[in-house]
Formats: C-alpha cells, structure tokens, sequence
C-alpha cells in the first residue's frame, strides 16, 4: 500500500487533472482532509461515519456556518470516492450522510469545431501520434474517465462487436461502444504497439509509454495539453474536458439523459442532469446517430 504521502500525492494530481480543479480549490480540498485526519488521529481507511459525524459537530461547536461543513463533506466525500477508486477503501463511509449536490457549476467542455481541431493535431507518422490518436478518440468518443482509460487492457476490447469493457467506479463494469472506423485506427495501433511500445515485458494495457509501462493519469493530462496547444485552443482542457464535450454533444444531438447516464458510468442521474444547461429541439435518435464520432452500429 502506498504511503499516506504518496496517496495524497496520487489525489492532489486526481482533482488537478481529472476534475480540472483550480490550485485553490485542490489546497482546499486537502487542508479539509488534513483537519479530518488530525481531528481523528487515525490512518485514512481506518476512519468511518462515527468519526466523521464526530468531526462534523465539532466544527458545528466550533462556529463553522452549514454551508461551509457541507463544502467541505463534500470534499471529503470526493477523498474517500477516490480512495474507493483507488481500492485502498471498501466503502465511502460519507455515503451515509445526505450531502449537497455534487455540481455546482456547469463543466467546461469543448465545441464541436474544437473537437475536431483537437483530434486531427496527432501526426499518424509517428508512434507516439498514432498511440495519441486513439487515445484523444477513445477519450472523447466514450466519455470514459481518465482513471478507466488507462487501466483498458487489451483483452478488455472486443473489435468485432465494436465494444470495450471500462472498469468504473465501485467496481462497476460497463460496455461502451467504438464508433465505425475507429476499430480500424486501433488495429493500426495496436501493431505499432507491439513493435515500438512493448518492451521485455506487456503487462497488456491499451497505453504505454515510452519504457513500455502503462500510461499515467499525468501523462494523459499533458497529452491533451500539447494537442490543445497545436490545435490553438486556448481553454483551460483536461481529459474530464473530453468526457463532458462527449455528454454535452450528446445532448445537444437529442440524447436523451438516462441514456447518457449509462455510457458515462453514474450511480445517480442527478449527476448527469448538469448536462441539461444543452437545449436543443432536434428529434431524438438512438444513441448511435446523436454522437458526432457515430454511424448507426448498434441495432
């Protein structure tokens, strides 16, 4: 198990490059945990709901406003969701407690013109732009977390049906489907992979990097933000960007919420109602003919 420093570490990098935090909000985020493991004084997956409730009230005692405990519930709600991700913890002992909505504010994403700005920038010449490639349209044509996508494994894609297996959160798995054509630049990829990313050892992941282990959640990060920068996009663009771009065009193209709660992997549909700031009056379709990446694939 990695020590309480490095999983801090591991989630300082988590708010800054999955959810895209400001470095205000990520001091934030961890100075509400650093007051919870000092009040406890115990280990992080040692701390359960009594524990919590007991730091509550003492902020409650300690002139703390509501809004201001239920801030910070939720960020630390947000610590144990990663540490349940992360399988260091069985359980979100904040799960118990009623907490406030999860969004607050509507996520950023990009256009459709951006997008395609974003996906044309790799160069298919070289091995680390063809790996690149599939990586930005699996990003962005699955809605996938970055967490899921570096974890995908070969045997985890099935090019035939067009499907690949996503180990969400909660230990939840789930299908999401490939759009017609992108089999085919994984296949190309994937030969490039065996011949120019795998080193003595494939411990079998989609991603590798240049010593032949799996790609990080930071490298992702800095991937987007190199494309960005050749696109000329000036957004502030992190890999949760392309999972909200993805959501958001969605709906814009008709599709309809539950649907998209299903291929993003939400336990609870209040969480995918954000994405309802998209109105559009177009028909609804099925899931295949609203996304931009998608022809009609699954009956």
């Amino acid at each position: 198990m990695k020590s309480p420093d490095g999983v801090i570490l591991d989630y300082r990098n988590y708010l800054r490059m999955e959810l895209n935090f400001s470095e205000n909000s990520v001091s934030a985020y961890l100075h509400d945990i650093k007051m919870l493991v000092e009040f406890t004084n115990k280990p992080y997956p040692e701390i359960g709901l009594n524990d919590i409730i007991a730091f509550m009230t003492y902020l409650r005692q300690n002139s703390y406003s509501v809004e201001t405990i239920l801030r910070m519930l939720s960020g630390i709600s947000s610590f144990f969701d990663f540490l349940l991700q992360e399988k260091i913890i069985a359980a979100n002992p904040v799960n118990a407690i009623q907490k406030p909505k999860k969004w607050s504010r509507i996520p950023k994403f990009l256009d459709f013109k951006e997008i395609e700005s974003l996906l044309a920038a790799p160069d298919l010449n070289s091995p680390y732009g063809m790996r690149d490639k599939v990586l930005l349209e699996v990003l962005y044509s699955t809605g996938v977390r970055v967490s899921e996508l570096t974890n995908i494994k070969l045997n985890n894609i099935d090019l035939k049906r067009g499907v690949v297996k996503v180990a969400g959160k909660g230990r939840k798995d789930r299908f999401v489907p490939l759009y017609t054509g992108l089999d085919n630049i994984i296949e190309n990829y994937l030969k490039v992979r065996r011949f120019y990313f795998v080193k003595e050892k494939d411990e079998g992941y989609l991603f590798l990097n240049k010593n032949g282990g799996k790609l990080s959640r930071v490298s992702c990060w800095n991937i987007i933000k190199k494309y960005c920068l050749a696109a000329g996009i000036k957004k502030n663009v992190s890999p949760h960007s392309l999972r909200h771009s993805f959501a958001t065009h969605l709906l814009t193209n008709g599709a309809d919420l539950r649907t998209i709660q299903i291929f993003l992997g939400h336990a609870d549909i209040s969480t995918t109602e954000i994405y309802t700031h998209v109105n559009d009056d177009k028909k609804r379709e099925v899931l295949m003919n609203n996304h931009p990446r998608f022809s009609q694939r699954l009956q």
